[in-house]
């Protein structure tokens, strides 16, 4: 009987501590990952099957492969950040700043032109929609299958939450499921993960006993932002922008600052820690990162969830990409012009789980 009970301890410590780990059961380190971007020039997706050969190359990196599909030409416009990977199904996510979604299944297994059966165009409601909104960074929280995608309109903002993301059929339309926080403007970025869901906003109404207000950082669910959870103030070092990335396996919130529009020579991404929510409103990032020099324009960040990477673009929207090997360790972001070089990319993924 102790035998059996002992037996059961160890399994359920073992699986508490694997709890963040990626469904092949690695977490950490930095091999096994796969890079997507997607190329508005050719209406391509292109793939690197090793993140690791990329950032080591000394030339200008070809992808391992090409996806193609007609379907893409619905996301030729894609909105900044539209690239979202679901690491537990294999999916890739592209949203057009228009509002269109093209999903691509199997997606590891994927090369040349994916078979009709495994891609997939919907789109978001007429509805609902905000007064010359356009749609920016994008989400995807694998534990519950949620897509989740900014809209800023000329007075307001909102995330469009997509509920089933994965079943959604040729030619659905998702009707609005709205996750706004009254007051707040300028929604541009977005992460999400185990069903807490983090966004950036520029501005919006003031907060606490001191009135704050500017940039803000909110951390909530698919239904409801805390209002009690939001960070924000001259400490914090917000700014324009603020495309965010996740390391949930850490628990790091990476948010990223246009430096030339927010008028800073500092350096331009900020890391906060999930706990720091809730704690109090102004506080300092606990580590920030990046260059002022040679990325004083970022845009978009991209995180595999548990591997130690970090991806970026800027608003050149060119074929560089920065990035971030160990990016706690303290190093620089590695600058790589990939191949081809006429490339225009507004949307980066990390897959953690390639191999």
């Amino acid at each position: 009987m102790t035998s059996r009970v002992l037996t059961g301890l160890l399994a359920s410590l073992l699986l508490l501590v694997s709890g963040c780990k990626e469904p092949d059961g690695t977490s950490g380190g930095t091999s096994g990952v796969a890079l997507y971007t997607f190329d508005s020039t050719t209406s391509e997706v292109f793939v690197w099957k090793d993140l690791n050969t990329v950032y080591d190359s000394t030339t200008t990196p070809a992808p391992s492969y090409q996806i193609t599909s007609s379907l893409f030409s619905k996301v030729t416009n894609l909105a900044w950040g539209g690239l979202a990977f679901d690491s537990q199904r294999g999916t890739l996510y592209l949203v057009s700043d228009a509002g269109t979604i093209v999903r691509v299944s199997n997606i590891r297994a994927q090369s040349g032109t994916v078979p009709n059966g495994e891609v997939v165009s919907f789109s978001l409601s007429s509805t609902g929609r905000l007064t010359n909104g356009k749609f920016g960074q994008i989400a995807l929280d694998a534990s519950n299958d949620t897509l989740f995608i900014t809209e800023n309109g000329d007075n307001s903002t909102q995330i469009w939450v997509v509920a089933g993301a994965s079943a959604q059929t040729q030619d659905a339309t998702v009707t609005l499921q709205a996750l706004t926080m009254s007051g707040d403007t300028g929604g541009t970025g977005v992460a999400a993960a185990s069903g807490s869901v983090y966004a950036f906003f520029k501005d919006g109404g003031t907060v606490g006993i001191d009135a704050l207000t500017g940039p803000r950082l909110r951390k909530g669910t698919a239904s409801t932002f805390d209002p009690t959870r939001v960070i924000l103030g001259d400490k914090t070092t917000l700014g324009v922008y603020g495309a965010l990335a996740f390391d949930y396996g850490n628990g790091n919130l990476y948010v990223a600052r246009h430096n030339t529009d927010a008028s800073s020579t500092a350096q331009p991404i900020q890391v906060f820690t999930a706990g720091m929510f809730g704690s109090t409103y102004n506080v300092a990032p606990y580590k920030t990162l990046g260059s002022a020099a040679s990325q004083a324009d970022l845009r978009v960040l991209a995180h595999p969830g548990t591997k130690d990477w970090l991806v970026g673009l800027g608003t050149t929207a060119s074929s560089t990409i920065y990035i971030w090997k160990s990016p706690l360790g303290g190093t620089d972001a590695k600058v790589v012009v990939v191949s081809p070089t006429a490339s225009v990319f507004k949307g980066i993924a990390v897959d953690g789980n390639a191999s």
